[in-house]
């Protein structure tokens, strides 16, 4: 009887072990963590005030010289050292409470970011405050090496629409206009 228990005991563990080993594992979703870019990760904390504001001077600002409607630097950034976030949070702070951009993703050397709340852009800042937005962010954001495009994508309104901007788009704009 002993031998008899004993073989039962075996034959149920190796009917537990073939279950196991044969259970569906096509129908669980494993749980993907996104990973974290680079260009996510924040460069400098609050608590680091001057030069966490100092971080945050534009890089690039609307130039209102007569005949070029374009944006002019005013300072100059290690594009070794910062990131799209940084850049992103430079916008963000130079327009606190009006316009927040919110990194996307980047794909090949397109940029891509949204405003989800787009009414001060598209409705209240008039044509020429939403193009002097869209401009300097674009500017900005290409201070990047690797990042030739940017797109935006928010609710069309009156005085901006959503899409790709480059540089490029700029400079011919300008060069068709004041021809």
């Amino acid at each position: 009887m002993k031998k008899f228990s004993n073989i039962l005991k075996y034959i149920m563990l190796v009917l537990f072990t073939c279950i196991i080993s044969c259970k569906d594992t096509q129908r669980e979703n494993p749980v993907e963590e996104p990973a974290e870019s680079y260009d996510t990760k924040p460069v400098l904390k609050a608590e680091d005030s001057i030069e966490y504001r100092r971080a945050l001077l534009p890089v690039w600002e609307y130039g209102h010289e007569p005949g070029v409607e374009m944006p002019v630097k005013v300072r100059e950034v290690d594009t070794e050292a910062i990131t799209a976030q940084h850049l992103i949070d430079i916008m963000n702070f130079q327009y606190e409470e009006k316009v927040y951009l919110k990194y996307h993703k980047l794909s090949g050397d397109t940029l891509y970011v949204t405003i989800d709340e787009s009414t001060f852009l598209t409705q209240q800042m008039g044509t020429m405050g939403a193009d002097a937005y869209l401009s300097v962010a674009t500017y900005t954001l290409t201070e990047l090496d690797y990042v030739n495009t940017v797109h935006f994508d928010f609710k069309e309104g009156d005085h901006a629409i959503p899409g790709m901007y480059s540089r490029q788009y700029y400079i011919d704009r300008n060069k068709e206009r004041f021809q």
